[in-house]
């Protein structure tokens, strides 16, 4: 709303606020609308790596535990344990190639 004050002109509105044409504000609006949509997929997705992540740790926890138990055992039988065994070498079984040994932690993997 425009109020004439004598030789001054006032607008209602903030002067600061530009006037945008109808399909631009509509644009605008989608794009938002696409951006909101787009911020809950990656929130989404980033719980599902948070779960996965905990599952993974899960696992982590119970192979330690298998090898915590596994060294007495080794030790008792004159094996020595590995002294820095940082878990990226696979183990090796007396009477496993290593393709079985592949193929029984897949089965392992899938029975969980």
């Amino acid at each position: 709303m425009r109020e004439t004050n004598g030789a001054r002109l006032t607008v209602a509105e903030d002067p600061a606020t530009p006037r945008v044409a109808p399909r631009f504000t509509r644009a605008a609006e989608a794009e938002r609308l696409r951006l909101k949509g787009r911020r809950e997929q990656l929130l989404h997705k980033r719980e599902a790596v948070h779960a996965e992540l905990g599952h993974i740790d899960r696992a982590v926890a119970a192979v330690d535990e298998l090898l915590e138990l596994l060294a007495p055992l080794l030790a008792g039988n004159g094996s020595e344990p590995e002294a820095a065994d940082d878990g990226s070498r696979a183990v090796a079984v007396p009477g496993m190639s290593t393709s079985d040994s592949g193929e029984a932690r897949e089965r392992q993997h899938v029975e969980r």
